[in-house]
């Protein structure tokens, strides 16, 4: 993904530093009203969210696009955006920017068409709107709303029609239908949902004679909810719905088929790139060009193209290549099956991967693999989600056949697929995972406040691979710098932290960067990339409706805050079966006296934390404190407390340095003695000490696990006392009976940090009662 720094004059961006209360906060985008324009054409927007009064203006996806913001407020802005002549046709992605932040992640899409907006007439409230063939209408279904576009045609002329509904929406669900009727008010066509545009309707048909027809398009519920905002592409351009073959091998020109067309098939060539692409636009013109493309795939292994009757195993194709190789095919009638026989290698492990719903075909494959006598051996459904998806390994050498269906026997002209084939690749896989649940995008963006630290958490996916992995940061804006720890072989994430120098230039651009092993494997490749996958419209805690993968990750300089937060490098060691204070102090600027709230953003393994801790108003220090369980590897770690503060228009969020932790083994372990008391009475329990690593000074000891109204008081000791006597009070109303959880926590001041832990689990003390327990002498 290309990076697009968008363009603000300095002394504009400073006017917004000059007071804490015109920081905005966190901002959010919801919804871009009209999400499209244009190619080459300068179109109004207005965006509507929260946090967005300090507005700047956009970072898409690839250069070209220049806004202009026109007007703002806290729950809305207004801009205009330039879109470039040579600006790809069809999805665009991008982000809003304002002086304080980096918002969601949302569609804009680029059309060769002009924009018209539905015009609602009161006195006519059922007449079509007449527009040309070649627009982008748009405009909003709410509830029962219908909006009708009329169109004028010749006999045999193509009519499409393409909405994108679905896609421009965030939280509110949205299912467009569309209809098209004929001259006399009889039905053309419709459509609801459909692969190509997932359930976005798409429509492509031969005008039956000359007139007008009327282009409806509503929710398909009549009870829209939410924006309902559309586009609707009704043109005479070609609407083809699958590729064939769906791929090809890199730099190659490629013979392909476009299907689904109303015309019938298209023939092409298409040169592909020199690199693979997981998903290469290809755009069709005939007349007019599509606004939203088909996509292929290109890899580095050849075709396999299906070749005659191959629909049981004993009449499997024969594939000639050794993997990889990458096998094409169409499922074009009901109950088919496309079989493909191959030969593999014992012992050694292949990739098979079908493509078809990820290429917009309607297929739903189920994958299965048979020995050459017809036993199974592996099938799958929905591991590539949805895609099938088997990794295998060959048990013997010799051929196998590879079985393509669609999991309900559906099938049509289509249905294509594309079955990859290879071995196993290692590889390192990185992306900002979620920090908030069933909130996809929320801190996903790095902002940076000037002259301050922003963090977030970085996750990497090791396929094939192990070991320890470092990361390296590309192309950041200048005054940024990145601090990220190795990320050790026993985690797969670790504290990412940003920071910008105080004269750092305000702006926003995409980075990359590269996990790489820190020991890699001797004549094996490891590929990396950045997989970081967003949801656009969220479906609360369901599976989104729609999802984009970026390749770079988004990171903004942004105004300066009034606070800033330092953690003070711990002296003490964190003990296992233990816990320590992570001491913050907090530099207050501009008079700001509000709250701060701070967390630890990453645990080490079999470390916890107590949850939030707030600094009150005008306090500069803070303590959160952390725990290892007894079990907790003795290791060093980086970590790093994020704080939030609100300056009076929403959350914003900053943090510290990262700061090295170690976890190290208890300096003390022992056992109590068991012991018995009678209620009212004391009595005494030692814990025999066993030290483990000497210390310098006084610690002290407590007993705890204490029934109710049973006291005993902290005790003191040093490296070198073998035992420790406590005086245990029970008073009159103690519980009677052996109480079994009784432990030790050892206590140590080392350097201003306090060191704890637990040790001699199990102590048993048992409580008689008085009457029974009390020695009476006996009478004479």
């Amino acid at each position: 993904m290309l990076e697009r720094i968008f363009r603000i004059s300095a002394a504009g961006f400073a006017a917004c530093l000059l007071t804490a209360t015109a920081f905005a906060g966190s901002p959010r985008l919801t919804q871009t009203y009209p999400a499209a324009g244009q190619r080459g054409v300068e179109v109004e927007v207005t965006c509507s969210g929260s946090n967005l009064a300090d507005a700047k203006g956009f970072l898409f996806d690839e250069p070209g696009f220049e806004a202009t913001v026109v007007s703002a407020a806290a729950g809305n802005f207004k801009a205009k955006i330039k879109i470039p002549t040579n600006a790809r046709l069809g999805e665009h992605q991008f982000r809003a920017i304002t002086a304080s932040g980096v918002t969601d992640v949302r569609l804009f899409y680029v059309t060769p068409f002009p924009m018209v907006e539905e015009v609602e007439k009161k006195d006519q409230p059922n007449a079509a709107q007449p527009v040309a063939l070649g627009v982008t209408a748009f405009g909003r279904t709410l509830e029962d709303d219908q909006d009708r576009f009329e169109i004028e045609a010749k006999k045999g002329q193509r009519i499409s029609v393409e909405v994108v509904g679905m896609r421009v929406q965030t939280q509110s669900m949205y299912d467009p239908h569309v209809r098209i009727t004929k001259p006399d008010g009889s039905d053309l066509a419709d459509a609801d949902d459909s692969a190509f545009s997932r359930q976005d309707p798409v429509i492509s048909v031969i005008a039956p004679e000359d007139g007008k027809y009327v282009v409806t398009i509503r929710d398909a519920t009549n009870a829209g909810s939410g924006t309902c905002h559309y586009l609707l592409n009704i043109g005479t351009f070609p609407r083809p719905l699958a590729v064939y073959p769906a791929g090809g091998p890199a730099g190659e020109e490629l013979k392909v088929t476009l299907l689904g067309d109303a015309s019938g098939p298209i023939e092409r060539k298409v040169k592909l790139p020199a690199e693979a692409q997981e998903r290469f636009e290809l755009f069709t013109e005939q007349d007019q060009p599509t606004p939203q493309p088909n996509v292929l795939r290109v890899s580095y292994f050849p075709n396999v193209l299906e070749n005659g009757p191959n629909h049981d195993i004993v009449n499997a194709q024969k594939v000639t290549e050794q993997p990889p190789f990458a096998l094409n095919g169409i499922i074009s009638e009901k109950n088919q099956n496309d079989c493909f026989k191959f030969t593999a290698q014992k012992g050694r492990d292949y990739e098979v991967r079908v493509f078809a719903r990820n290429l917009r075909s309607p297929l739903d494959p189920i994958l299965t693999i048979y020995n050459d006598k017809g036993a199974q051996l592996a099938t799958n459904d929905d591991s590539g989600n949805p895609d099938s998806y088997l990794r295998w390994k060959a048990p013997a050498d010799g051929e196998f056949i590879i079985h393509v269906r669609d999991q309900l026997f559906r099938g049509g002209p289509t249905f294509v697929y594309r079955v990859e084939v290879t071995s196993i690749q290692p590889r390192l896989t990185a992306w900002l995972p979620e920090m908030t649940i069933n909130q996809n995008q929320d801190r996903r963006a790095m902002a940076v406040p000037k002259g301050n630290r922003y963090a977030s958490l970085l996750r990497i996916k090791r396929a094939d691979v192990g070991g320890a992995v470092q990361i390296e940061t590309a192309d950041l804006p200048p005054g940024i710098q990145v601090s990220a720890p190795v990320i050790d072989k026993t985690v797969d994430t670790i504290p990412y932290v940003f920071e910008a120098a105080t004269d750092a230039e305000p702006t926003a651009k995409f980075f990359g960067l590269n996990a790489k092993l820190t020991e890699p494997p001797k004549d094996t490749k490891v590929e990396s990339a950045i997989e970081h996958t967003v949801d656009i419209a969220e479906n609360g805690n369901q599976r989104s409706y729609y999802s984009i993968t970026e390749s770079k990750l988004p990171v903004a300089i942004t105004e300066e805050i009034p606070v800033k937060i330092n953690l003070v490098a711990p002296k003490a060691p964190l003990l296992q079966g233990g816990s320590l204070g992570l001491k913050v102090k907090a530099e207050r600027k501009n008079d700001f006296k509000g709250p701060i709230t701070l967390a630890l953003l990453y645990s080490p393994p079999g470390v916890g934390n107590a949850g939030l801790l707030t600094m009150k108003d005008g306090e500069t220090e803070g303590v959160v404190t952390i725990s290892a369980n007894p079990t907790a590897v003795p290791q060093k770690w980086k970590i790093c407390i994020v704080g939030s503060a609100d300056f009076g228009k929403g959350p914003v969020w900053f943090s510290t340095q990262l700061e090295e932790i170690e976890i190290a083994p208890p300096l003390v372990a022992g056992t109590l003695v068991r012991t018995f008391v009678d209620q009212g009475e004391s009595t005494t329990m030692r814990v025999k000490l066993e030290q483990k690593v000497p210390f310098e000074g006084k610690a002290k000891v407590q007993l705890v696990g204490l029934p109710p109204n049973t006291t005993a008081e902290p005790k003191e000791f040093t490296k070198d006392d073998k035992e420790v006597e406590f005086t245990i009070k029970a008073g009159p109303t103690a519980p009677a009976g052996q109480h079994k959880q009784l432990l030790c926590q050892f206590t140590l001041e080392k350097d201003g940090d306090t060191m704890t832990s637990s040790f001699a689990q199990g102590g048993i003390l048992r409580i008689d009662k008085g009457a029974v327990a009390k020695n009476e002498e006996p009478k004479k």
